[in-house]
């Protein structure tokens, strides 16, 4: 399954290092979004994707398309501003095998990590997929192995000058 996650650089060397990538507590830059972290972590788990007592590597399906849909997705998570936030993380094209991934509606994730953290309790997480939702899918591995790794390139900012022009919708003479 070809995937697409964005990292830190520092991402590289432990893959080149460890020969893979696994998730850390420490590096979880929100502190309240652990119990929701765990949550996937335990649903992994059940469909036997240990993570192994860590949290869980996010990714996108589909590969890394290297348009403004890769960019924006990472502006809204990780909020870079300046050039050197950028130079911090890189994109990895991946293609994981189909068994150590678990597909959810980001979505839905949203609403379930809301719940948490806004003290509602835990709720119940619908794991199911739509069809409408097949754009709106993310991917959690308990691992990123390096063989999986088909290129990294740096972070490049959305550009709005890439968008399509939107066609003019008069019609006649």
């Amino acid at each position: 399954m070809r995937l697409w996650t964005v990292q830190h650089r520092a991402v590289l060397e432990s893959l080149e290092d460890a020969g893979e990538l696994v998730g850390d507590w420490e590096r979880i830059t929100v502190r309240n979004h652990r119990a929701c972290y765990e949550a996937m972590a335990a649903e992994m788990a059940r469909r036997g994707l240990d993570c192994g007592g860590r949290p869980p590597v996010w990714a996108w399906e589909g590969p890394d398309t290297r348009d403004n849909r890769v960019a924006l997705a990472a502006e809204l998570l990780l909020c870079p501003q300046t050039p050197q936030e950028y130079a911090r993380y890189v994109v990895l094209d991946l293609d994981v095998p189909d068994e150590a991934v678990l597909l959810s509606s980001y979505g839905r994730w949203n609403d379930f990590m809301a719940a948490i953290v806004m003290g509602e309790g835990p709720p119940d997480m619908d794991w199911s997929i739509d069809r409408d939702e097949l754009n709106g899918m993310q991917a959690c591995l308990a691992r990123v192995s390096a063989g999986w790794v088909l290129g990294s390139r740096p972070l490049e900012p959305f550009r709005p000058e890439d968008e399509p022009e939107e066609e003019d919708e008069e019609t006649g003479p």
